[in-house]
């Protein structure tokens, strides 16, 4: 009986916590930081999920069993169609018959010298284009001595911290200058892109980060940040033609920055991607981003934060994760994307 008792109490508090998240996002979204905060992380809120299932059981309880399915059902509206089968091979067929550009979002940490792993995954994934984020002067410098037969054409803004970025590219590609407000790690950099007789906008960006927890206040300004970025990169990319923007967001997917870009723009992952494709944290390498609880790193691969957004001129034919180099902490996203 005391276990039973215990297994009932235990599923009422994960539910009483769930429902409780739930009710507080619906009704506030990002309002508060620390909010924010938890729904970067609400995914895990449903892990209980299959402990409810069986307390319902054990315990005989209908109202046990409303909540399973209540909280499944929820499960199910915010992800279930990440879960549904993609056109793999559709994908990999229009990319050999040179119908479709693959791109690669990549941010691949600034503070660290190990490059030849960030080179070799470049290579493997073998993109068309390839969007870098927190490129140092030394990784830039293998680009170009390195990659640039592959890739001849190279817009590069090496800093030896977060700030650097870059774009290399099969395809002759040139920068233009526009101002997208400011608080950015590094500037966005546009380019135009000469592509099968079209002119395409590509839209590298590096959104603001959550740098300090010290208040709420603190949070949530960091959000706010975050949310006038997403709005002057929709505001920009509304005005002209076909546009890819491929970057490292600092948000997730229930956040208020990330549904400004959904708005108006579809996500590569969201549209042609299987579970839940999260990105970061990666490697625990010197200069890693990885959260750390005392002197232990949070658990890899939590959050889903860097993204491929397009206009509806392209459809996405696939996307997938690239592979895990070892060295950053986060992992490129590629995706295979066709003008309609």
């Amino acid at each position: 009986m005391k276990y039973r008792l215990f297994l009932c109490s235990l599923s009422w508090g994960c539910l009483i916590l769930l429902f409780g998240w739930l009710l507080a996002y619906l009704a506030t979204g990002d309002r508060f930081g620390y909010l924010g905060l938890l729904n970067m992380l609400a995914v895990y809120f449903f892990i209980p999920l299959p402990v409810v299932l069986l307390a319902a059981a054990v315990c005989r309880q209908r109202s046990l069993w409303i909540g399973f399915g209540a909280g499944l059902g929820v499960f199910l509206w915010l992800w279930g169609a990440l879960f549904w089968p993609v056109r793999w091979e559709a994908g990999q067929q229009s990319a050999s018959n040179g119908s479709s550009l693959t791109v690669m979002t990549y941010n691949v940490l600034a503070r660290h010298r190990f490059i030849q792993p960030l080179i070799a995954t470049i290579r493997s994934e073998n993109a068309d284009v390839v969007f870098l984020q927190e490129l140092n002067t030394e990784l830039a410098q293998a680009l170009q001595s390195d990659l640039s037969t592959a890739y001849p054409y190279q817009v590069l803004r090496p800093i030896d911290n977060p700030s650097g970025s870059g774009v290399i590219s099969k395809y002759p590609i040139q920068p233009e200058t526009v101002q997208l407000g400011s608080q950015w790690v590094g500037d966005p950099i546009i380019l135009r892109m000469a592509w099968r007789g079209q002119t395409i906008r590509l839209v590298n960006f590096h959104m603001f980060p959550t740098t300090r927890l010290a208040s709420p206040g603190t949070a949530s300004r960091q959000f706010r940040v975050r949310e006038a970025q997403a709005a002057s990169l929709v505001d920009y990319a509304r005005q002209v033609g076909p546009v890819i923007l491929a970057g490292d967001a600092n948000a997730a997917p229930l956040n208020q920055a990330y549904k400004t870009f959904a708005a108006d723009f579809l996500d590569a992952w969201q549209s042609a991607g299987f579970g839940l494709g999260h990105t970061f944290p990666g490697s625990d390498v010197p200069g890693s981003s990885r959260p750390r609880i005392g002197p232990w790193p949070v658990p890899q691969w939590l959050v889903r934060i860097d993204y491929v957004f397009y206009s509806d001129h392209w459809e996405a034919l696939s996307a997938r994760l690239a592979l895990i180099d070892g060295v950053s902490d986060h992992r490129g996203v590629v995706a295979v994307l066709r003008l309609r």
